[in-house]
């Protein structure tokens, strides 16, 4: 496939230009540490190196030195090239040191218990994310931790095996407790073919599992032990060259080039491409041999190399001849998995850390993949399988990652569990003729559509819905009348409310929404997205469609700034007096680093809040990057309508009682950020108390409330005295305090409005 091709051009491309670079870099940072610290770091960096990788080191190497002017830079480097085969003998680039005295570290109190919560915390983890925790955890350990940690395991081992005899001894105990009756009546039951009870099984199996990982583990680490004592592998051919001449850097370049003329050839990559191919690659080797002139650094170089990558970017989102003989939808399908690899290589382009990058190869795969099997596919059955089963996961997995970069720690007001993938359900609020098109329309596209209603928990039913679907559609048809419906039609503009504040739920959850209204009508300050109109005619179930690709494949905002570093340091305050912490940091889940990490990050915010008391904090990907509270300036965000006739009295009231308890007071309108969208938002997540004046029925209201529910901000609701209450059965428990007067509501302020 010419898609596929192209992509592998482009990996290999990438791979050429920044291995170098990176490369370039390694010396530089080991010309800049000590003698000891540069031996390590060499060491590790070379053990890391396959084969051929090495072979490509030892050519920049060589290269750095035959152009380097001054004698003690070249011999340090010299050094170097000829250390590539044992690199632990490397003394960098002068005589031998005596090592340093070995300091030993102080043994803990007990040696085994490092050891086993990290296998607990593994347990816990997906395979994936379990296998590289292994591995990563293994990478940073010398051959004799390795020895030691295989020691521990095998104790650990015997002590679990043991833990286990003794669970399935005494299951009578404990499944039916102290008491003997009780378990003779339990072995009674078991005998008579009861199952056995639910919480001694759940323990049992969760032993046995920790028991088989260990058992795993206990053969994994030989296997590496055995591996780093292996001695290296013969060096390619090419690694012996001599001090290589600035054409060197023109090899690789030159098989791509053999490459594309062999596809150009074949017609697998069609001849309109052939033209910005071969001036792409001209780019890049003219790129690599000024670097390696040392005409430019290694920065700007690098920089060069992501805008060439962006240039090649629309190549790669094309699969070519692939998308000619593909159905209509095939190629809608294509081009939208083709816009999604644009947007995952300048993820990659960025040069994410380990965790991340792996997540984006994968998710490259699986639209690469998409691509491919569209081209191919028969019918339109053949190609809702493959939206349903590979791209829309991708394009969930795609969204969270990238919104990740926005990560907020809270604590909802509705339980927070973990939520069931449902990426092929739409959450639908709005009124029924609306939920009947959507069905139609949905149905076609292989898609449910769930507007559930409960009598009890309702709120938290819908709280767990919205957090299972991926794309929220929302209807606020009539939300300019809603005065007049209010008074005509009370419910349904209660029904109108609570689609307002499951929207704010939505954007603080940062969930990808489709808000419908009629053409013309005018929105809620709060929606910053443009609507979809419905017309009323036959079109309508067309343009739904259309609308509906677009919510799911198409982020909506622009990419913003990330917040992670803040959030970081909110997790490390969360966890600084917990008596665990000292293995949060050894398995590093508060680790600096994970501050450019957003995979890394949500990963171990999991485990960490699993850890932490009830009820359970999470990590929201919201719509717009976020703050926390400043404790030294504690504020009071004002939530109200601001064109009514109270409104101005309840401002003042507010402020006036907010100044007497040190609070700063703020409210929408006075926002100093030019988009008021963004300023309410962040206003919300700095805010030490939210008050929500409750009074009629407003849609921005509702939505700024469910934001303040969702981010966990404790909220102060009041109504004045004699109104109507048109509060959504999602907040209908919700505590209200009324007031008849201004003096009233100061002294329901004065006593409730405390940070």
């Amino acid at each position: 496939m010419a898609g596929n091709w192209l992509s592998a051009l482009g990996a290999k491309l990438m791979d050429a230009g920044t291995a170098y670079l990176e490369q370039v870099k390694v010396v530089q940072q080991l010309q800049r540490m000590s003698p000891a610290e540069a031996r390590q770091h060499f060491a590790q960096y070379v053990q890391g190196l396959s084969a051929a990788a090495r072979a490509g080191f030892a050519l920049t190497l060589n290269g750095l030195a035959s152009n380097e002017r001054d004698a003690n830079a070249r011999r340090f480097i010299e050094s170097m090239s000829q250390a590539l085969a044992k690199p632990q003998s490397w003394n960098a680039g002068a005589q031998p040191a005596a090592p340093p005295p070995s300091q030993e570290p102080s043994e803990p109190e007990n040696p085994l218990l490092p050891d086993a919560e990290r296998v607990d915390a593994w347990i816990e983890l997906p395979d994936d994310a379990r296998k590289q925790a292994i591995e990563e955890h293994a990478d940073n350990l010398s051959i004799e931790g390795l020895e030691q940690w295989h020691e521990n395991l095998v104790e650990l081992g015997r002590r679990m095996t043991e833990r286990i005899v003794q669970h399935r001894e005494n299951e009578a105990r404990i499944a039916a407790g102290r008491f003997i009756e009780d378990q003779h009546t339990y072995r009674l039951g078991r005998l008579a073919g009861a199952p056995p009870h639910a919480g001694w099984l759940a323990d049992l199996q969760k032993m046995e599992r920790v028991n088989g990982l260990i058992e795993a583990l206990q053969e994994f680490i030989p296997q590496v032990i055995e591996f780093r004592r292996r001695p290296p592998e013969p060096e390619p051919a090419e690694a012996a060259a001599p001090p290589a001449s600035s054409d060197d850097a023109a090899m690789p370049i030159a098989a791509f080039r053999a490459e594309l003329e062999k596809e150009l050839a074949s017609g697998r990559v069609l001849g309109d491409r052939a033209h910005m191919l071969r001036r792409l690659l001209d780019k890049i080797e003219a790129l690599i041999l000024e670097r390696q002139r040392n005409g430019i650094g290694a920065d700007v170089a690098l920089h060069r190399m992501q805008q060439l990558m962006d240039e090649f970017a629309p190549y790669i989102a094309s699969p070519g001849t692939a998308a000619v003989r593909a159905t209509p939808r095939g190629r809608v399908v294509i081009r939208h998995a083709g816009d999604m690899k644009v947007m995952l290589m300048r993820h990659m382009k960025s040069r994410p850390s380990a965790a991340t990058a792996t997540t984006l190869g994968a998710l490259l795969g699986d639209v690469t993949k998409v691509q491919s099997e569209a081209a191919d596919a028969a019918d339109d059955a053949a190609l809702l399988a493959l939206e349903s089963g590979l791209l829309r996961p991708a394009a969930r997995a795609a969204h969270e990652l990238n919104l990740t970069r926005h990560a907020l720690i809270a604590r909802p007001l509705w339980a927070c569990g973990e939520p069931v993938n449902r990426v092929n359900t739409i959450f639908f609020a709005g009124a029924p003729d609306l939920q009947e098109l959507l069905e139609s329309v949905a149905a076609a596209k292989g898609l449910e559509v769930d507007a559930t209603s409960r009598l009890q928990n309702h709120g938290q039913m819908r709280w767990d819905t919205l957090n299972a679907c991926h794309v929220a559609v929302f209807d606020l048809r009539g939300a300019s009348e809603l005065a007049e419906i209010a008074a005509s039609a009370p419910r349904r503009a209660r029904d109108m409310a609570g689609t307002a504040y499951e929207l704010g739920l939505a954007f603080a959850l940062g969930k990808p929404v489709l808000v419908v209204t009629r053409p013309g009508e005018e929105l809620p300050f709060d929606i910053d997205l443009t609507p979809f109109a419905l017309e009323g005619d036959e079109s309508d179930a067309e343009h739904l469609a259309l609308a509906l690709d677009e919510t799911f494949y198409v982020p909506q905002r622009p990419n913003s700034e990330s917040v992670l570093e803040a959030s970081l340091a909110r997790l490390q305050e969360l966890v600084a007096d917990h008596p665990q912490r000292k293995s949060f940091d050894g398995m590093k889940w508060t680790a600096p680093q994970l501050a450019s990490d957003p995979v890394g990050f949500a990963a171990a915010a999991g485990q960490v809040f699993q850890r932490l008391d009830a009820p359970r904090w999470q990590v929201l990907r919201p719509a717009w990057p976020g703050t926390y509270p400043d404790p030294q300036r504690p504020t009071c965000f004002h939530v109200m309508a601001f064109h009514t006739p109270w409104a101005d009295e309840a401002r003042d009231v507010a402020r006036a009682a907010c100044t007497a308890l040190g609070l700063e007071y703020r409210r929408g309108d006075e926002a100093e950020e030019g988009r008021i969208v963004h300023a309410i938002w962040f206003d919300l997540c700095r805010a030490a108390v939210v008050l929500v004046e409750l009074t009629g029925v407003n849609l921005n209201v509702m939505i700024e409330l469910g934001i303040a529910h969702a981010i966990g901000r404790p909220v102060l609701a009041v109504q004045r005295a004699g109104t109507v209450d048109l509060r959504p059965r999602h907040i209908e428990k919700l505590r209200v305090h009324r007031y008849a007067s201004a003096e009233e509501l100061t002294d329901v302020l004065n006593a409730r409005l405390k940070p």
